[in-house]
């Protein structure tokens, strides 16, 4: 604060404040978080998103200056990028990650690509990989926890958390002692995999990217019984180009996952989409099966009272009075073009960067 001895005073002159758009060390211990709220639309500059209903979100167009963008700031996790400032610090380590190297860090890559398109303010500054151990540094404290848990559930290990009341880092690592190394090939059976092209040309390379992605299933739930990937395409289509449609079906004790209607013009991004999908319902269930959430306990319902279609997200108001924030991705079956204000959903909630918010949810009826 300026200097203000030897100055007349008066109830006319306003005391001084901090510019609106400060980040101040004083806001709970974090140097980066915003003690006030941008101007809405500010976009930043380095990444492209856009502040708008009290947070920082992808815009819905290309990087740049959107329509109804009101001016520039850089976003705090930019800022902690140029700053080589993390946030959150994740080590993994031991004789598995050694043996299994190639799948671990195909999970981790994938979990943050997910979790990114979910929360812009959430992202990898560095990943240090030399093979024995892998350090990540992140610009927020959830990432860490998503990336490790992700591994817990997939390839099993511990995970330690340090994270003090007083502190604005938090400090994760998993490890496996064991090295576990692969089993004979005659001892795994093969995962049964059924694709109906219907007519539909794929390149080699193609081909060899839905096998992996087939096979990488199994990194989020073992268990699975068999794949049926479905490709459509509308009539007149050319089966050479776009637009293409994916439906993925995989068959798990209990249940059957269904991805349906995953659509674009680029084959590699439909199929992309139908397996992220996949995976996060695989993930979800997965959860339900060790008893994070109650498989009798009926799902909270809700209905849609905002909607921003553009932008791809929207909001739920809850039996209980809540708002909760929702992302296109969280909506199950790609049914995020289906929703309009008043539609009824169900919904699990969790705790988001800037608060609760809805996760998978699910259209009723």
């Amino acid at each position: 604060m300026p200097d203000t001895s030897g100055q007349i005073h008066s109830e006319n002159i306003k005391a001084w404040e901090p510019p609106r758009q400060t980040i101040v060390p004083e806001a709970g211990h974090d140097p980066y978080r915003l003690t006030t709220q941008f101007p809405e639309g500010t976009v930043c500059p380095d990444c492209g998103a856009a502040f708008r209903d009290g947070r920082w979100q992808w815009s819905a167009g290309k990087r740049g200056m959107p329509s109804g963008a009101t001016g520039e700031w850089v976003c705090p996790a930019c800022q902690r990028v140029a700053d080589r400032y993390p946030a959150g610090f994740l080590t993994l380590s031991g004789p598995f990650l050694a043996s299994h190297h190639e799948d671990v860090v195909r999970l981790l890559r994938n979990e943050e690509a997910a979790e990114r398109a979910e929360h812009p303010l959430n992202r990898v500054i560095e990943f240090k990989d030399s093979g024995a151990e892998i350090e990540v540094t992140t610009t927020d404290v959830h990432l860490p926890r998503r990336l490790a848990e992700a591994a817990r559930e997939a390839f099993g290990g511990e995970v330690q958390t340090d994270h003090a009341a007083d502190q604005d880092v938090v400090r994760i690592s998993w490890t496996r002692a064991d090295a576990h190394a692969p089993a004979a090939p005659l001892e795994k059976a093969l995962l049964p995999v059924e694709i109906m092209a219907n007519g539909i040309v794929m390149s080699l390379e193609v081909q060899q990217y839905l096998n992996e992605r087939v096979h990488h299933l199994e990194s989020f739930y073992p268990r699975i019984l068999s794949c049926r990937v479905v490709f459509d395409a509308p009539l007149g289509h050319h089966r050479t180009g776009g637009p293409f449609i994916v439906n993925v079906y995989v068959d798990v004790p209990g249940t059957v996952v269904a991805v349906t209607k995953q659509q674009s013009d680029d084959l590699h991004v439909a199929i992309r989409g139908a397996f992220d999908a996949a995976q996060r319902q695989l993930q979800d269930y997965a959860r339900k099966q060790r008893g994070e959430v109650s498989p009798t306990e009926a799902p909270p319902r809700g209905r849609v009272i905002r909607l921003f279609a553009e932008q791809g997200y929207g909001f739920i108001a809850t039996a209980d009075g809540q708002e909760l924030y929702f992302h296109r991705n969280s909506v199950l079956e790609d049914a995020f073009d289906r929703l309009e204000v008043g539609t009824e959903v169900r919904f699990a909630e969790e705790q988001g960067n800037e608060g609760p918010q809805a996760s998978t949810v699910a259209l009723l009826g």
